[in-house]
């Protein structure tokens, strides 16, 4: 009787923590591993002084410079679960690009045009970082579905060095643009316990607005499968999307950035 009662006490189709992934139940977890994403990279540029009349100048960088746009970068996210029904996640990852070449066509920037034919070195890269506190709505065993809001703090940079022509004499010209601060953003979060061993999650944060020095939209999503091959460690197989579309008006550049970064994160995960 006493080996039979812990089968007892459970009612018949009662769910327990081991018949749910850990990524449900679990107070923390932590995903490590590498991002695999596709990027376009669209900057229009002008004059610092948006009065001033001028073109408002695309500059697709990706097709100017043949930059690589599948280039893996490390990526880490992960989730707290506190309280009853609170959360915390958050999410990291850094891309940087550098190429020099012969231009094939002139570049405007600003008041200068880099010359075709000459060379030119363009760098740069975006980083996120992502604090998002949210809300379970569902609490039951296999299901758990929030709501909530935070952050992406981002830092957007890139420059262009190259030579430029004045009165038939070659100078060496830099030109630079960069965005950094925190954009605010609404998000929901939803993940299932398939088995013990396999989970589907997805999560998709969005902003619209325009605040401060910044006017347009974001978003950032992913979803994909984990599965759980010890205790306290798993696989992760998932597809983020980020994508940014906003226009600047900082003291030494008013344009706008269109940037998208796509593609698989496979990762190692941790519970605890």
């Amino acid at each position: 009787m006493l080996l039979t009662s812990p089968v007892w006490a459970q009612e018949p189709g009662e769910v327990t923590d081991e018949d749910v992934h850990p990524l449900l139940v679990n107070g923390f977890s932590m995903d490590i591993g590498v991002f695999f994403p596709r990027r376009t990279l669209d900057l229009r540029v002008n004059r610092a002084n948006p009065a001033l009349p001028g073109e408002n100048t695309l500059i697709d960088l990706d097709q100017e410079f043949g930059l690589r746009n599948g280039d893996e970068t490390t990526a880490v996210e992960m989730a707290w679960r506190y309280g009853q029904r609170w959360s915390f996640l958050g999410q990291y990852f850094k891309s940087t690009y550098g190429v020099t070449k012969t231009l094939d066509e002139d570049i405007s920037w600003d008041d200068i045009v880099f010359n075709a034919g000459s060379s030119a070195t363009v760098a740069g890269g975006f980083q996120l970082t992502r604090f998002f506190f949210g809300r379970e709505l569902d609490t039951s065993p296999k299901h758990n579905f929030g709501i909530g809001g935070g952050i992406h703090w981002m830092d957007i940079g890139t420059a262009i060095e190259g030579t430029v022509i004045v009165n038939d004499e070659p100078f060496s010209e830099r030109r630079s643009a960069r965005i950094e601060g925190p954009l605010p953003n609404i998000g929901v979060w939803y993940k299932y316990s398939i088995t013990p061993r396999w989970a589907f999650r997805s999560r998709l944060d969005f902003f619209s607005a325009s605040i401060d020095r910044y006017d347009g939209y974001m978003i950032n999503g992913g979803l994909g499968l984990n599965f759980r091959a010890w205790e306290h460690i798993g696989f992760g197989l998932s597809y983020n999307y980020f994508e940014l579309d906003v226009d600047v008006a900082e003291t030494n550049w008013h344009g706008d950035i269109e940037t998208i970064y796509s593609g698989a994160y496979v990762s190692v995960t941790a519970f605890f």
